[in-house]
């Protein structure tokens, strides 16, 4: 029989697979660590909205430094 704690596990383990799938469909990018990062977040009362404008205009910033290093160093 398993123990509460460990049946509390595989609920968690099992709704975050279920989470990264769902992800996965809506190709968000979100590797299974940043995904249980935001859930975290939105656990601790981040508005989800505003967590996913911070994600895409981090993204943005990647790319766009990402794109200048590109053209410097063909330069």
């Amino acid at each position: 029989m398993a123990s509460p704690a460990s049946a509390n596990m595989n609920a968690v383990r099992e709704t975050m697979d279920v989470l990264l799938e769902i992800s996965r469909l809506l190709n968000t990018g979100l590797d299974m660590e940043s995904l249980s990062i935001c859930v975290r977040l939105c656990e601790q009362g981040i508005n989800p909205e505003a967590l996913s404008s911070v994600i895409k205009e981090l993204r943005r910033a990647s790319d766009s430094l990402k794109a200048s290093e590109i053209s410097t160093s063909q330069g």
